[in-house]
Formats: structure tokens, sequence, C-alpha cells
């Protein structure tokens, strides 16, 4: 009888050891299982957000171009800033406005807004005989600034009185032109970057 309560014991033993391994077994399972649906909610919530940002900046581009017109393949900065600055200064003849300085500032490519970014500084005196034709001038200058194509928006405006050499209005602004620009100038502009990155 000793006998075959040993073997009966060793076979509770067994069954109870097979238990054990096998419920650590399902219960490693489980965990695994947990953190692989952990891992891919995640991955699925970085894809969401990345597939959101890649909406945003398409609806952001497609205005550019519905505003800017179509991108441009061969980008060079020097024509570009001259003809702003041309464009610019008959707009303010036109305004009644007359320039004092316009100066080039350097231009960039944002990766982003898929776009390169012109922009000038001027300094500009009105020349109406009073003030307040000064401000119609001022009013007129905004108008067909944003009327152009691509158009000019207007940064960092300061404008002040004057009573030299006569009563008018001084402006000094900064005028930024977008210019969409296709893949290639990107990848370029990507390329070129960093190479002065590792220059450094």
């Amino acid at each position: 009888m000793k006998g075959s309560h040993r073997i009966l014991l060793f076979i509770l033993l067994a069954i109870a050891l097979i238990g054990w391994v096998w419920a650590a077994s399902a219960f490693w399972q489980y965990q695994s299982l947990r953190s692989q649906l952990r891992d891919l909610r995640n991955q699925n919530a970085e894809t969401q957000k990345l597939l959101e940002q890649a909406k945003k900046q398409k609806e952001q581009y497609s205005k550019l171009v519905r505003e800017l017109g179509e991108p441009i393949s061969d980008f060079n900065s020097g024509p570009l800033t001259a003809k702003l600055m041309d464009q610019v200064e008959g707009l303010l003849l036109q305004s009644k406005i007359k320039a004092e300085t316009i100066q080039p500032l350097p231009w960039q490519i944002n990766q982003d807004l898929r776009a390169a970014r012109i922009a000038v500084q001027i300094t500009a005196i009105t020349t109406q005989p009073t003030i307040s034709e000064g401000l119609q001038g001022l009013t007129e200058l905004f108008m067909r600034l944003r009327s152009m194509r691509p158009p000019v928006s207007v940064e960092r405006l300061n404008v002040q009185a004057v009573s030299e050499p006569k009563h008018g209005l001084r402006l000094q602004t900064q005028l930024v032109w977008w210019i969409p620009v296709e893949d290639a100038v990107l990848k370029k502009q990507a390329i070129q970057t960093r190479r002065q990155i590792r220059r450094r």
C-alpha cells in the first residue's frame, strides 16, 4: 500500500507541477500578448499622429499653391529677390511713397511648407500733403502687395509720424514672398544643409 501511495503521490505531484508550468506559461503568454497589444496601440497612435500631420501639411501646401501659384522646379534666389525689390519699388511709387532703402534679407527654404521665403526690409516715407492722405497711401500699398501673385505678406511693421523734411509717415517693415517649390528643390536644400552641418 505504501508503494501505491508513493506512486499516487508522485503522480499528483507531477500533475501539480505540469499544471503550475502550464499556468506560468499561460500567464507569461498573457503578459507577452498584453505587451504586444500595448506596443501596437502605441504604434497605431503614433501612425495616426503622423498621418494627421501629413494631412495638415498637405492642406497647408494646397492652400499655398492656390494663393501663390504652381511650385517652381529651379530655385534661384538672386533673380527672385531682384524681382521682388523691383515690384515693391513700383508699388511704393504708385502709392506715393518714397523708398529710402530696400534691403534684401537672407532667403530660406521651409521644408514643412514646401516653399521658399524671399524677404526684403524697407524704409520709406509718404509724400502726400497730409497725414490722413499718407495713411490712405499706406492702405493702398498694403492692398496692392496683397494682390500681387504671389502675394506679399507684411512683417514687423513700424509706422512713425515725422515732421522733417515735411510732415508725413515713415514706414519700416519686412515684406515676405512665399514661393512654392518642387521636391527637387527641397532635396537639394536638404543635402546642402547636411553638408554645412558636417563642416562644422
